[in-house]
């Protein structure tokens, strides 16, 4: 038992850690003597199942997550000494570039800077003028002058001079088979419909026109063209029940390749990893018939996520990511029991209060990153969610049967209707700024409102347990 709870302490003190080290600034954890460290608290804690290895527990997950914390400040540290010089800047573009308006915006990372390529970490965003044909895992060589980074990227360049782009081959079969799938989708669905179905089904959002973009924005259905967990449950779901028919293990395995491989498709973005890592250990404890605390679940793949990537903790798409999980799998209960007690809700009730409950959980992020609320935000994500798994179906029908005219050309014309629709309701609902509450950008006070979420949350825990011991 106390090898679970030390986990917990371990979890908790990495995130801890990385709030604390991004917050001082603790880049003087870059020895390895703290390594040595960590492995030896981890050994006492281990054989001394006391009070006192929750502790130990802690104290390793904060040193881990400084050990972290240092590596990535000394490369902003780095980056912050050239700021405002022009550089030569040689990275690799990471996820897809997206092309508005006669401009490519993308992110470039594993960063070298010089014609000696000083290795450092860190990301820089860039916004190249002019048509550059650039895809996702191309080496790129770039110069022109380095300003202020923004969120998590350590720089910015704006409208630099490619000097060089690096195609590797025979690149990532990965990417080859989501570009040859997504030509196809093209062909049998029209521009702007098959730009919508495939930032469902993969993420694939660079196509996406400026109106579009911001009416999704407006009405607050970003999160449904950001492939992440409500798109990969769907997709597990299905692979899980397809394989399991064969056995159990079957389902486990192939569902487990199929997560891992729409991961590659879709890039390792903040909000794909966390679903990612959080389906394969929920179909792992489906698996073995043990089930995992939401909470457990959360802090996990949270610490896991922050080792590998400590800037995260920074990043919009994995806090808003993870807001949303734990409103749907821990505020959602709540609610339902509140309204419904012991009653099952219907499929339209158990939708709006799951809907509510993911907006409520990230209603602080987005009125502090965003300074806006949408009040028919539910509304708009009701009429879509429930079609949203047939629209993914249907986008995924249509490609593979891109190359059967008829039966082609029938699918596709039912998925255009379909997506026809999303498109409707989302301009429709974009267009009533009248109930678009505005606040301004920045405001501490909004994460106020965890308190009283948390008081919710406790509250609701604390009469679960008095329920079962009336019952015992």
């Amino acid at each position: 038992m106390h090898q679970s709870w030390m986990v917990v302490g371990l979890c908790i003190g990495i995130v801890i850690g990385a709030v604390i080290g991004f917050a001082m600034r603790i880049n003087y954890f870059v020895s390895p003597v703290w390594i040595v460290l960590v492995v030896v608290l981890l050994v006492i804690g281990y054989i001394k199942p006391r009070l006192a290895f929750v502790v130990i527990a802690l104290v390793v997950g904060m040193i881990m997550a400084f050990v972290r914390v240092a590596s990535e400040l000394v490369g902003q540290d780095y980056i912050n000494q050239l700021l405002g010089k022009d550089v030569l800047v040689i990275g690799e573009v990471k996820g897809d570039p997206e092309y508005d308006d006669g401009e490519v915006k993308m992110k470039i990372s594993d960063l070298g800077f010089g014609d000696d390529e000083i290795k450092t970490s860190g990301s820089i965003y860039v916004k190249v003028g002019g048509e550059v044909d650039v895809r996702q895992g191309d080496k790129v060589t770039l110069k022109g002058k380095l300003l202020n980074g923004f969120g998590t990227y350590a720089g910015y360049l704006y409208k630099p001079v490619v000097k060089k782009i690096l195609r590797p081959e025979p690149g990532s079969w990965v990417l080859g088979v989501r570009n040859w799938f997504a030509d196809k989708v093209r062909k049998v669905v029209p521009e702007e419909e098959a730009q919508l179905g495939l930032s469902y089904l993969l993420g694939m959002k660079t196509g996406l026109s400026s109106e579009l973009s911001e009416n999704l924005r407006m009405v607050g259905l970003t999160h449904i063209v950001v492939a992440s967990g409500a798109h990969l449950s769907i997709l597990v779901e299905v692979a899980r029940r397809m394989f399991g028919r064969l056995s159990r293990f079957s389902g486990l395995l192939f569902s487990v390749i199929f997560v891992v491989f729409f991961m590659a498709m879709v890039g390792w973005t903040p909000s794909i990893l966390r679903a990612g890592i959080m389906a394969i250990l929920t179909l792992v404890s489906w698996y073995v018939g043990r089930k995992i605390a939401p909470w457990r679940l959360i802090l996990m793949v949270a610490a896991f996520t922050l080792m590998l990537e400590p800037s995260f903790i920074v990043n919009l798409g994995w806090l808003l990511s993870f807001a949303s999980y734990a409103g749907i799998m821990m505020l959602g209960p709540w609610m339902k029991r509140f309204f419904y007690g012991e009653r099952k809700p219907g499929f339209v009730g158990s939708t709006v209060l799951t809907t509510v409950a993911a907006t409520v959980m990230t209603l602080p992020l987005v009125l502090y990153y965003y300074g806006t609320m949408s009040l028919i935000s539910v509304v708009a994500n009701l009429l879509i969610l429930p079609t949203l798994p047939w629209a993914m179906g249907l986008v995924f029908v249509a490609g593979v049967l891109a190359v059967v005219p008829w039966v082609s050309a029938v699918v596709g014309w039912c998925t255009k209707i379909l997506l026809d629709f999303h498109i409707a309701v989302v301009g429709w609902f974009g267009g009533m700024r009248g109930f678009l509450v505005e606040i301004g950008v920045g405001h501490g006070w909004v994460f106020l409102l965890y308190i009283a979420l948390l008081a919710c949350l406790a509250i609701g825990l604390i009469g679960k347990k008095v329920v079962k011991l009336g019952e015992g």
